[in-house]
């Protein structure tokens, strides 16, 4: 394809990345409300048990979704993969504005919630994979800066989640209704992407077998992706909840310093990338650089959290993000480099999904249990600490496991 039409495909996928995305962060974000809405009112303490196994009830059914989406991207090319992706959020995303609440259905409508968060989870499984790989293939001079848009884009999509849940914070549906809607017109010009992808006569069973090959690549891709997760959600998901019910801070506050922090995830990951590519600075190097700063910087977050001063707080939370970006404005590039084409759209969306999944839906519980294990809110830096010090060590060497 030439180049505006590289372009014009490139764009119109991460508009759709930052769409699925939208879709995601907004039923985290407005967890309590929509679980009174379809779950009914409860126990204050099961209340917060409730919102956060709404949250992660899509999260866990992501690797589905990757493993589905990616052979579906390996077989019949990524564009396939991405439409359809994009009906199934849509679908679902709609179906949260329209389904009456539990007093109108009962039980029925907190099984119909549970079935749109399943469907969620399925489709951003599948898209955020098959995006990783459509911008790794798509220029190969530009993979990392193509990468690192596609990591921004989805904060695109969280920083106008985070915006319109500080305005809708009790009538979330109409932002559904927006979102779906919103969905519907992306998939029309997603329609008219290029795909350049050359499908290979395999079965699945063929690209099953080649996605699961190289174990050490699948091992250090886990490891990233874990760490992209776990740091990002347990600084943002879980310490916000920690912040608005110890310190009282009101979470239109919290969600106007969640965009300040989005904001900077738009703008600096794609300017890392440029520099990356445009003077061929070693990206493994940057990645490990970024998790050692996340490493040291981790302890600033939890002294800021045990000293209960929300400046702080928020001043620990930009420097730890800066140092998260240079670890994850790369990752797209990394998984790419780690599998070969014939499989690589499955490789990537499973191994990312499975790892990235579990440890985002767990990471909630993972920071909780390090709190209440050392009895003190500065120990929500030790999962951070030991997750960068892991990650750290699979950048020692310069490897790359795959060619093409």
């Amino acid at each position: 394809m030439n180049a505006s039409e590289t372009k014009r495909s490139f764009l119109i996928v991460i508009l759709g990345v930052a769409f699925e995305h939208f879709d995601m962060m907004l039923a985290s974000l407005l967890a309590s409300s929509i679980i009174a809405e379809f779950v009914g009112d409860t126990d204050p303490s099961l209340k917060l048990l409730y919102a956060f196994m709404g949250y992660a009830i899509a999260f866990l059914f992501r690797p589905l979704g990757a493993f589905f989406f990616g052979c579906m991207g390996d077989l019949y090319g990524r564009k396939t993969s991405l439409i359809i992706s994009m009906i199934l959020m849509s679908t679902a995303t709609l179906g949260l504005a329209f389904i009456p609440s539990v007093a109108v259905l009962g039980y029925v409508s907190t099984l119909l919630f549970i079935l749109c968060r399943i469907s969620q989870g399925l489709a951003v499984g599948g898209e955020y994979g098959t995006a990783m790989t459509y911008s790794y293939e798509l220029s190969p001079k530009w993979r990392t800066f193509n990468g690192a848009c596609v990591v921004a884009s989805t904060h695109i999509g969280g920083i106008f989640a985070s915006f319109l849940a500080s305005m809708y914070i009790e009538n979330f549906r109409m932002i559904f209704l927006i979102g779906g809607l919103a969905g519907f017109i992306i998939l029309l010009f997603r329609s008219f992407i290029k795909d350049d992808y050359v499908r290979p006569p395999k079965k699945i069973s063929d690209i099953a077998f080649e996605s699961v090959k190289n174990k050490k690549a699948i091992l250090e891709a886990m490891v990233v992706a874990s760490m992209l997760v776990l740091v990002f959600y347990g600084s943002l998901i879980y310490l916000n909840e920690i912040v608005h019910q110890e310190l009282k801070v009101p979470r239109t506050e919290i969600f106007k310093a969640n965009t300040l922090l989005l904001g900077l995830w738009i703008i600096v990951p794609p300017c890392l990338g440029y520099f990356a590519d445009r003077f061929e600075v070693c990206y493994r190097k940057m990645m490990r650089f970024g998790a050692q700063g996340v490493f040291l910087s981790a302890p600033i977050l939890g002294l800021a959290l045990y000293m209960g001063s929300y400046p702080a707080i928020l001043c620990a939370q930009i420097i730890l993000h800066i140092f998260h970006m240079m670890f994850c404005f790369c990752t797209p590039r990394f998984f790419g480099d780690l599998f070969a084409t014939c499989a690589r759209n499955t490789s990537i969306s499973t191994t990312y999904s499975l790892s990235a999944s579990f440890t985002a839906a767990l990471a909630p519980l993972i920071c909780h249990m390090s709190i209440s294990l050392f009895h003190t809110n500065f120990a929500i830096c030790a999962p951070f600490m030991l997750i960068a010090l892991a990650a750290t060590f699979v950048f020692k060497k310069e490897i790359v496991y795959a060619k093409g």
